[in-house]
């Protein structure tokens, strides 16, 4: 019996999830229907046992991707929403298929296959087997190697160093990541994701302040108010400006201490 969890704020939404749910899985067990960011938070954060999540995108309070940014998700996640902008965003957040709403039975009944192909494949329970590398990888970060101090670059031509204290921020665009230097230059990273990136740099230096860009202490040179929730960052003597995503912003804060 899976154990299933709806995020998603329309009723009549959430009624067409469990109808059909009820005709591919009729002994699912639904453990929680929630309706915003807040409650999904709190929810992910206690239950560790969830199978499998059906996800609307736009809730109440927010978009849903600021859950699966603060909290560690040990399980797939079918998207069922009526924005299509999303769907990098979706398989970068443990999405294996992506509804575009008003979807129909047969394009429900596929994304359930394909979720019950990934738990056969598997051979383990996928909860155990997430939560097992996760913790290798928190193992391996914190006790092997050191953070580097400089990258290997290939151009066209040649191989050459990028010293990490050069770099103002890495940004991640269209499936690749970029490093910006001091000198204004932009590097094509080997890593494709700024999550493997962050596991290569020191934390303590560098933050993710929105999705797409990390950027370094070292060349933040002033920090504004840009709206309720953001902050501008001004970086290499005000020649770059970023902005704060507004569920990053007050984790920023408190990293620079102000």
């Amino acid at each position: 019996m899976y154990k299933i969890l709806l995020i998603e704020d329309e009723a009549p939404a959430r009624k067409k999830l469990k109808r059909y749910l009820a005709q591919v899985c009729p002994n699912c067990s639904i453990l929680a229907e929630l309706e915003t960011v807040e409650d999904a938070i709190l929810f992910l954060e206690q239950h560790k046992d969830v199978d499998l999540v059906f996800s609307d995108i736009e809730l109440r309070d927010g978009n849903v991707f600021e859950v699966y940014d603060k909290v560690t998700l040990h399980c797939p996640i079918i998207f069922a929403t009526a924005y299509n902008a999303f769907l990098m965003d979706a398989f970068d957040a443990n999405g294996i298929a992506y509804l575009l709403k008003p979807y129909s039975l047969e394009q429900f009944t596929k994304a359930w296959n394909k979720f019950l192909r990934l738990r056969e494949t598997t051979a383990v329970d996928y909860n155990q087997l997430m939560g097992t590398i996760n913790q290798l990888l928190e193992n391996k970060t914190s006790t092997t190697k050191p953070y580097k101090d400089q990258f290997a670059i290939k151009s066209s031509q040649e191989i050459y160093f990028l010293k990490v204290d050069a770099i103002v921020y890495f940004k991640a665009e269209n499936g690749v990541v970029f490093a910006f230097d001091n000198k204004d230059k932009r590097h094509l990273m080997p890593q494709t994701a700024l999550k493997e990136i962050e596991t290569l740099i020191d934390p303590n230096l560098f933050f993710r302040i929105n999705r797409s860009e990390c950027v370094q202490r070292t060349y933040i040179n002033k920090v504004k108010r840009y709206d309720k929730n953001t902050v501008a960052l001004y970086l290499n003597g005000d020649s770059m400006t970023l902005k704060t995503s507004h569920n990053r912003t007050r984790d920023f804060n408190l990293w620079l201490d102000i």
